[in-house]
C-alpha cells in the first residue's frame, strides 16, 4: 500500500468511517475490490478536471507566494486553530455544529463510513492522476505550523471532504446550509494557512466536491439514505 493510500484510509478511519468493515475480505492472490456504496471512483480517474497549475509558470508562482504570505503573517492562534481541523474527523471538523445527537446514532455512522468509502477512493483518483506536490516538498522555503500530510496535493482532500460533507447535510437539514458552507470553507482555508496545501488546491477540491456532490444526488440509494438520517436529528 503506498503512503497516499495509507493516509487516505487513516483519514477515514478518523472520520469514525471504517469502510474496511464493509468489504468482504478478497480470496487468496486476488486483490481487494473497492465495493461501491453511492458513487464509482473508477470514472474520476479520466473524467474531465483542470489540472493544477504547471511548475514555473505564473500560477505556480502566485500559488506558493500566497502560501508564504500566510508564513510571514499567521499567528500561533492561527496555526492552533489550523491543527484542531488537522485530522480529518467528523467531530474535529463539525463538532457542536452536529445536526445528530452526541454519540452520533449507529446509522448516522454507518452512513458516513459508505459515504466515505466512495469519496476517498474518488479523492485518491483525482490525486494519483496529477501527483502535484506540497508546498514544503517542493519549496524548502515553505514551512508548515500543523501536522505534515505526505500525500500528493492536488485537490485538498480537507477542502473537498468537508464541502462534500457540508452539502450532505445541508441535504438533511437545508435551513442550516450557511453554517456548514461557512465551516466547510473555513477548514480548507486553515489548510493554506496551516502550510500544507496551495490556494489552487483548495478551489479544486471544492470544485471536485461540487462534481461529486452532483454524481450523489443521482443514487437511488443515497437519496433513500437521506430520507432516513432526517429521522435521526435531534428532536
Amino acid at each position: 500500500m503506498n503512503f497516499l493510500k495509507k493516509q487516505l484510509v487513516f483519514i477515514l478511519a478518523a472520520l469514525a468511517l471504517g469502510a474496511c468493515a464493509h468489504k468482504p475480505p478478497a480470496a487468496p492472490g486476488q486483490a481487494q475490490v473497492q465495493q461501491v456504496y453511492y458513487v464509482n471512483a473508477e470514472p474520476f480517474k479520466s473524467m474531465l478536471f483542470n489540472p493544477p497549475p504547471v511548475p514555473g509558470s505564473m500560477q505556480q508562482e502566485s500559488d506558493i507566494a500566497a502560501v508564504l504570505s500566510w508564513q510571514n503573517k499567521r499567528t500561533e492562534a492561527d496555526c492552533a486553530k489550523s491543527s484542531r481541523t488537522s485530522v480529518a474527523n467528523y467531530d474535529s471538523f463539525w463538532g457542536a455544529k452536529s445536526p445528530f445527537p452526541e454519540p452520533l446514532p449507529a446509522g448516522a455512522k454507518e452512513f458516513m463510513e459508505r459515504l466515505s468509502s466512495d469519496l476517498g477512493a474518488a479523492v485518491e483518483n483525482i490525486k494519483n492522476r496529477y501527483q502535484r506536490p506540497r508546498p514544503y516538498m517542493a519549496y524548502s522555503e515553505a514551512r508548515p505550523c500543523i501536522n505534515k500530510s505526505k500525500g500528493f496535493s492536488y485537490p485538498s482532500g480537507h477542502a473537498a471532504f468537508s464541502r462534500v460533507f457540508a452539502k450532505v447535510l445541508t441535504d438533511i437539514v437545508p435551513d442550516r446550509s450557511a453554517e456548514f458552507f461557512a465551516k466547510a470553507d473555513e477548514i480548507a482555508r486553515d489548510r493554506v494557512i496551516g502550510g500544507v496545501h496551495y490556494p489552487a488546491d483548495i478551489t479544486a477540491g471544492k470544485a471536485f466536491a461540487d462534481l461529486y456532490h452532483a454524481e450523489l444526488l443521482k443514487s437511488e440509494a443515497y437519496q433513500k439514505d437521506i430520507a432516513k438520517m432526517k429521522a435521526l436529528l435531534v428532536k
